[in-house]
């Protein structure tokens, strides 16, 4: 599979926009598009998307289709044994309630990426405020 598919499928798998990796990654919308079309990923992103999928740099090159090392399997089966009691109720819930949840839990994901987009805007609103502080004490 092609890097830029790679990267596309784990974006996709957590219903995540273009938008919503750049934030988690710390970069922009425009750098995240580029990584998908071109497969060019600088060595910072990959590290942290590594670490955000919980995947191996080789899988996200495309060099590997195992997507863990034996650590990172390792992890991901501890966090798993974390959530196993939601796993078996969500298993008792018609099909009609497992999809309304999956609404439900991309609303959450949404309201959480907005809420940190509106944070990065207090933020750098800050930085500007505090910036004209210190030039105008000059």
């Amino acid at each position: 599979m092609a890097i830029q598919n790679r990267i596309r499928e784990l974006r996709k798998n957590l219903n995540l926009s273009q938008v919503g990796l750049s934030l988690v990654l710390g970069t922009t919308q425009q750098t995240v598009s580029r990584m998908e079309k071109s497969g060019d990923i600088p060595t910072d992103l990959l590290v942290k998307m590594a670490g955000f999928f919980n995947a191996t740099t080789d899988y996200i090159l495309g060099i590997s289709e195992y997507k863990r090392d034996l650590g990172g399997q390792m992890r991901m089966n501890h966090e798993m044994d974390k959530y196993y009691d939601i796993v078996l109720r969500c298993q008792q819930l018609s099909e009609v309630n497992r999809r309304t949840l999956l609404v439900v839990l991309d609303r959450l994901e949404q309201a959480q990426i907005e809420d940190a987009a509106d944070q990065e805007k207090i933020n750098s609103v800050q930085k500007g405020a505090n910036k004209n502080v210190e030039d105008s004490s000059v």
